[in-house]
């Protein structure tokens, strides 16, 4: 019948849009018929059938076609946006400050600290120096405290634990109050934790420098160019007129009655016409005897093939770095 060509040829031309996709059932093509047969009763069939059967046809077939999806469900998602620029780097945020030094005054006595309550800390204002030890002085802001801990934390992941101390009575504005010794190795920031029973009653943050502390130097740079002056035992193979030149490399102060000082030596005679001398890296071990620091032994390296060994056997890597410049 002429609605079946109708249909055909309608389908026909859906296929060549948006809608040839969709596929024109049998329940769709008899609910097609059933309109043109209506309209065609009440208007004439061949006035209105083709609208009729287009009108119902798009009708069908806009049904028929599935729903956009959201943007989030699309088939070929577009690539996230880089969070970096090529060639760019995340840092993470540097939350550790070493913190300032505070001056205070209590009862006409004055102070200086860093930290806040109820932990500080009185130390020399010149800071901490790698592998050396500095006195610090705790104040405590805290009730029924007998004992606490001390622990370090480097920037870099390090902890250190620096003792169990008996805490003291009260110091200035501070309820309790105890005195430490602190050397830490490494230079860089470094929080400095007080426990009390396992839990956390306060830190500060400080900063280890590179190199040596005026303290230090002052202390051994003297007692080092004595010695090599007029030492005999193990120098007297250097003549008697020396002129001594002395650079410090390094120094390791572990506890207030040791040192260990490493240096670039340089001794010749006074004289002109005497050859003899030495230009070489040395290590003094200097002890508290009771009343004042001495140099109990000196060490340098080996000659020929097992000049390097012995370097690295006398050294730390710090020292070494220099000495390798210096060659």
């Amino acid at each position: 019948m002429d609605e079946n060509r109708w249909l055909a040829n309608l389908k026909d031309r859906a296929d060549q849009t948006a809608f040839r996709d969709v596929r024109f059932t049998e329940a769709m093509k008899d609910q097609v018929r059933t309109r043109i047969s209506r309209e065609a009763r009440r208007s004439g069939w061949k006035r209105l059938a083709m609208p009729a059967t287009v009108l119902v046809l798009g009708f069908l077939i806009w049904t028929a076609l599935p729903l956009p999806q959201p943007a989030e469900h699309a088939a070929h998602p577009q690539p996230p946006v880089p969070e970096l620029l090529p060639g760019g780097q995340l840092l993470a945020p540097d939350l550790w400050k070493p913190m300032p030094l505070i001056s205070a005054t209590y009862e006409q006595q004055s102070f200086s600290y860093v930290g806040e309550k109820p932990v500080r800390a009185m130390t020399d204002p010149d800071g901490l120096y790698e592998g050396q030890t500095q006195r610090f002085i705790w104040l405590l802001n805290a009730s029924e405290l007998s004992r606490v801990e001390l622990v370090a934390y480097s920037s870099v992941g390090k902890r250190i634990e620096l003792g169990s101390y008996q805490v003291m009575g009260p110091l200035h504005d501070a309820s309790g109050h105890f005195p430490s010794g602190i050397a830490l190795p490494d230079p860089g920031v470094w929080k400095l934790q007080v426990l009390s029973q396992g839990k956390q009653l306060g830190h500060v943050f400080v900063e280890v420098k590179k190199g040596i502390s005026p303290a230090n130097r002052e202390l051994v740079e003297p007692i080092v160019r004595s010695y090599l002056e007029t030492e005999e035992t193990k120098l007297g193979w250097l003549p008697n007129d020396r002129e001594v030149s002395l650079e410090l490399l390094g120094v390791e102060a572990p506890n207030a009655e040791r040192r260990v000082v490493y240096a670039w030596v340089k001794v010749l005679s006074k004289n002109p016409a005497h050859s003899s001398g030495v230009s070489a890296p040395m290590v003094f071990y200097l002890a508290y005897d009771g009343q004042t620091y001495r140099v109990q032994d000196m060490q340098m390296p080996e000659d020929g093939s097992r000049y390097n060994s012995s370097l690295q056997k006398l050294f730390p890597p710090n020292v070494l770095e220099q000495i390798r410049y210096r060659e």
